[in-house]
């Protein structure tokens, strides 16, 4: 049985979330909008003793922004590029085109209808919500905070979004879903989110789901053999000139023994490369936490201070001790059945977590829907097809890659 494309329920829920942030995307390149974004943005950086721009990069830093609620195991969704779409927005290069963000939002939001709490996007997470409300993307809105002078370019916006996209991945739990057929060398997906999942042991290579089939324009053993999830979770096949890189038109032409071979040795190298990565990672982590505990810690009370503070608690002490002898009956009964300790709410809330949403596979397409006959023509309908697998190279640069 053949795999089935994207389900239409998904197809038109994605379109209308596009559609609807793409509404909000255009009031936030306003004059209107970006004022009260910038406004909005230097209250809460205010509030924190931030500037605006450490107050953004710290937000991408701040785990609590993704972590999922207390009791649930959601399935976190991720996901890079898209496809093309005649009823989704148009992007910079004026085409019609539905990012993979929007389905995988879909699919999150139908099944969390079913069962609450049991999927999840960086872009439905109070974090990703919050960063995504400033449209760090809109030229007008980095513009409006300060430009290029003050560090605000699309570069800096691609590195916040790539390091809550980390931070997000950091936090995932058990099996996620990619939303991708595979993971393209210049995308955040390939750089900073699988090497944080293959390395998470709360996740792993073995809970690296694709959500899509890989590419059905590749030879059959290329997508029996380096089109597995572990393989595209560690493989990239777009750019011959960099490491772990594998042509899947010409991997049949190897023999099956070297190939394979070959496999392993790649397996290996990323690996240890990424579990390299993630050890200067935690490395880097430890020195600042012990940076920022110095730069806290209180100066050493002097001898005086010392002695005083001794001498209050001493006396604070014996007056408690004091006043509860006195309210206190010399000959107090004690209860002849204590009773039990009620469990606290934390204590009651605890339980096994909600049953993570299973991650669906399909393939990149949507059903071909039907063109309807003119009145009065003879000939049979013309025939319609899903539409063409996007071009990689046109999303290499916005906010589309993922």
């Amino acid at each position: 049985m053949s795999t089935q494309p994207i389900p239409e329920d998904i197809e038109v829920l994605a379109v209308r979330l596009a559609n609807e942030e793409a509404g909000r995307a255009a009031v936030a390149r306003s004059a209107k909008g970006r004022r009260e974004i910038v406004q909005r943005l230097r209250t809460e950086a205010a509030a924190q003793g931030l500037p605006v721009k450490e107050y953004i990069e710290a937000l991408t830093k701040d785990p609590k922004g993704v972590t999922p609620p207390h009791d649930t195991a959601p399935t976190s969704a991720f996901w890079s590029y898209g496809i093309d779409h005649p009823d989704a927005p148009t992007n910079r290069w004026n085409e019609n085109f539905l990012d993979n963000r929007y389905i995988a939002e879909a699919w999150a939001t139908l099944q969390n209808d079913r069962q609450a709490g049991s999927a999840r996007t960086l872009e439905t997470t109070e974090g990703g919500r919050r960063l995504n409300a400033m449209y760090l993307w809109e030229a007008e809105v980095l513009t409006a905070l300060g430009g290029a002078d003050k560090g605000f370019t699309e570069d800096w916006t691609r590195e916040c979004w790539a390091t809550i996209s980390e931070t997000y991945a950091t936090e995932a739990k058990g099996p996620v879903a990619v939303f991708a057929q595979y993971a393209d060398t210049r995308s955040i997906l390939y750089n900073r989110e699988l090497p944080t999942l293959q390395t998470n042991t709360d996740v792993g290579l073995d809970n690296i789901h694709f959500a899509y089939e890989a590419p059905q324009t590749w030879p059959k053993e290329a997508r029996t053999e380096v089109g597995t999830d572990s393989a595209r979770a560690q493989l990239q096949f777009n750019d011959p000139t960099m490491a772990h890189y594998v042509d899947p038109k010409t991997y049949p032409d190897q023999d099956p023994t070297a190939r394979r071979a070959v496999l392993d040795s790649e397996f290996a190298s990323v690996t240890a490369e990424r579990n390299e990565r993630a050890a200067e990672k935690k490395a880097e982590q430890t020195a600042a936490k012990t940076t920022e505990a110095e730069q806290t810690e209180p100066a050493e009370p002097t001898k005086e201070t010392k002695e005083t503070k001794e001498a209050k608690e001493t006396k604070e002490a014996k007056e408690t001790e004091q006043a509860e002898q006195t309210a206190k009956p010399m000959n107090e009964a004690k209860p002849m059945n204590d009773a039990k300790p009620q469990p606290t709410v934390e204590a009651k809330e605890q339980g096994n977590p909600k049953p993570s949403a299973s991650v669906p596979l399909w393939q990149l397409g949507f059903t071909p829907k039907p063109v309807a006959v003119e009145a009065g023509s003879s000939g049979p309908a013309a025939a319609s097809t899903a539409p063409p697998a996007p071009d990689l190279q046109k999303q290499s640069t916005g906010p589309g890659l993922g």
